[in-house]
């Protein structure tokens, strides 16, 4: 936990305090009354289905202090009282930034951007105290509750910050303005909310309006939607990819069998990292990653030990070998662009390749479109495809007519039950679908029941 005390919430947040033991260091800060701690700062927040005054009392009986709204009806336990807690808790981390001067590197895109956090995590915990965003804490909430979280003594917060309508990535950069903003890329994932590509731009560019005027943009200069961006912007920008990309150009990708081999060249100096991470599509993170460090004075080599380092994770492909069945589970998320990634993934395996992939989800006006696109991208890097799930039948259909052979269920518990009739000693299955498809249960089965 960040060390901080009640005094200094109640200042920072203009709050006004009840029964607050105004010198004690904060514990913990928390949204979950279920995860409270003594000495906890709970924060009551209003949400959709019920609000978090509601758990105050038994907040109160777990040790915390409560940050609630002015006019909450209870005065009986330690409190803060403001005018909006979800507006607090922005303050509350702008005030603690400002104070330590933390350097702020938000990460935005439609695809990658998890992936370039951690990475660019990993390059800066070689020089500096640093944390991140957890998991998928990217929001407006997610945000504090992450850097509050992290070990004391930050100097470096990585901030993904995610969206789902115009304003979000504003309101985060008000919070945490970044000196360095990364665009990783711009893409349909959000067109069923938003409604037009260019209404994702703008969303997504509104970090370049967030950020500290004398920052650095680390943009994509392949994607055409995050390239007009950068070329309007009045920001200092370095640019990566693979084809336009002064800056850091990706020279050569090798997937091997336990990792990727990159090799990058950072403003004219060659740079080869071994990145414990399976894809090509990862080369293009770390063109990123190493950019962010060079800015901020992380030594090359540092930054090339930090990120072939860097741990595995669920939200990465992970291997798995059972018995002589080898599966390929991503199942934290999917759209066009990350699936056809992933089938790079099962093309450069050996064995027969088998595909199952699940719907895609919000993909809105492009929902069509993209499960074509992938179902087409299946020529010649899976020799048999399972589309699950009532968008995918659209994959199916697509791969059938480029001769791919190809098969449709509408549930994970009937590809279950084909998987079981299908597979054969030697076959590598790529599993890939949105995370509301919930395919690790498929995982698990596999994990149980797998035979050959």
């Amino acid at each position: 936990m960040i060390s901080l005390t009640f005094a200094q919430v109640a200042d920072w947040v203009g709050g006004t305090c009840i029964y607050c033991p105004l010198e004690q260091e904060v514990a913990q800060v928390t949204i979950d009354s279920r995860e409270v701690q003594p000495n906890a700062l709970f924060v009551a927040l209003p949400g959709t289905r019920t609000d978090g005054h509601a758990f105050v009392e038994a907040a109160w009986r777990a040790g915390a202090v409560a940050l609630v709204r002015r006019n909450f009806w209870d005065w009986r336990g330690p409190q803060i009282r403001v005018d909006s807690p979800l507006a607090a808790m922005g303050r509350l981390l702008r005030r603690y930034l400002d104070q330590h001067q933390v350097t702020v590197v938000g990460v935005t895109g439609s695809v990658g951007k998890t992936s370039v956090k951690e990475l660019i995590t990993a390059v800066l915990s070689q020089h500096y105290p640093t944390t991140a965003s957890q998991g998928n804490y990217n929001t407006a909430i997610g945000l504090p509750l992450s850097f509050f979280a992290g070990a004391p003594g930050a100097t470096h917060f990585v901030a993904e910050m995610g969206m789902s309508a115009p304003g979000e990535i504003l309101r985060m950069t008000a919070m945490a303005p970044p000196t360095v903003a990364v665009i990783t890329t711009i893409g349909p994932s959000h067109l069923e909310k938003l409604g037009s590509m260019e209404a994702i731009q703008r969303a997504k560019g509104e970090i370049l309006e967030g950020m500290k005027p004398d920052g650095l943009a680390i943009l994509n200069g392949d994607n055409r939607w995050v390239r007009e961006l950068g070329e309007k912007s009045p920001r200092r920008v370095w640019w990566f990819g693979r084809q336009f990309a002064p800056d850091a150009r990706v020279v050569e990708v090798r997937v091997e069998e336990a990792g990727t081999r990159i090799q990058i060249d950072l403003h004219g100096r060659p740079v080869s990292v071994r990145l414990p991470w399976l894809g090509a599509h990862h080369a293009d993170n770390v063109a990123a990653a190493l950019l962010a460090g060079e800015w901020l004075g992380v030594d090359v080599a540092a930054a090339v030990n930090g990120l072939e380092h860097i741990a595995t994770t669920r939200a990465r492909i992970q291997v798995h070998r059972l018995g002589t069945v080898t599966v390929l589970e991503d199942v934290y998320n999917a759209s066009p662009l990350s699936t056809k990634a992933a089938l790079e993934v099962l093309a450069s395996r050996q064995g027969r390749r088998l595909a199952v992939l699940g719907d895609m989800l919000e993909l809105g006006s492009a929902e069509v479109s993209g499960h074509r696109e992938v179902g087409s991208y299946c020529r010649g890097r899976a020799d048999q495809v399972l589309a699950v799930g009532s968008r995918a039948r659209l994959i199916f259909e697509a791969a059938k007519e480029e001769g791919v052979t190809a098969f449709w269920v509408p549930s994970r518990e009937e590809a279950w039950s084909w998987l079981q009739h299908v597979l054969q000693a030697g076959d590598v299955v790529l599993l890939k679908a949105s995370r509301g498809m919930h395919f690790e249960w498929l995982v698990e089965r596999i994990q149980e029941g797998v035979g050959p």
